[in-house]
């Protein structure tokens, strides 16, 4: 039978010491060099704000000489007395220009609605026995050309004119009457003013 027997007393083992001069100064060591690289870092961090500070203040500098140049130049030109005659004189012409195109429009949209109103009592005073073929309007001058199968329906045609708007306060005349067989008598009528445009364009078209 065997028996074992345990020599070893722990009181009696040999001690280590974990903080030994060695690993001081391998830690000493390690927090130098990284200091030493934060530092360097820092230098180079500081460094580059400071190139980029001073290239923004040249050019902000730069850019406050141009505008005072630039501003200087336009208070120059605005005390110039020929420059500011042709600004008067092109703002007058433009205002001029704008109220002359204000009149037109103004003008353009009346006769157009005159017109269309002509065109309107025109139809509601045809007759069958009158049929248009020319309308003149000349400076709100009207005359009206056409056939008739019956002249003696010419008298009330005209008469019927009284009874509408844009008709009623033109006074017309016969200008001319011309008999031409079976397409019956071709009639020239219209406002008295305009009688002498409505002869010369009339005669101009016989052959």
């Amino acid at each position: 039978m065997k028996r074992i027997a345990n020599l070893y007393v722990a009181e009696l083992r040999p001690s280590r010491e974990w903080l030994t001069l060695r690993r001081l100064l391998a830690i000493n060591v390690s927090l130098l060099v990284v200091f030493v690289v934060a530092w360097v870092v820092a230098q180079v961090v500081v460094s580059q704000q400071q190139s980029t500070s001073i290239e923004l203040g040249n050019t902000t500098t730069a850019v406050e000489a141009q505008l005072q140049q630039r501003q200087s130049e336009l208070d120059n030109a605005l005390n110039d007395p020929e420059l500011n005659n042709a600004l008067a004189e092109t703002q007058q012409v433009f205002v001029l220009r704008q109220r002359l195109l204000e009149q037109m429009q103004q003008f353009t949209q009346q006769n157009q609605q005159n017109y269309s109103q002509l065109l309107i009592d025109l139809a509601a005073a045809d007759q069958e026995a009158i049929w248009l073929q020319r309308i003149y309007v000349n400076d709100n001058a009207l005359s009206l050309e056409g056939h008739t199968l019956q002249p003696q329906q010419l008298p009330s045609w005209l008469a019927s004119f009284s009874g509408y708007t844009s008709l009623q306060q033109r006074p017309f005349g016969v200008f001319e009457l011309r008999d031409e067989g079976e397409q019956g008598l071709r009639f020239v009528v219209g406002h008295t003013q305009d009688s002498r445009i409505m002869s010369s364009t009339a005669g101009g078209s016989n052959p």
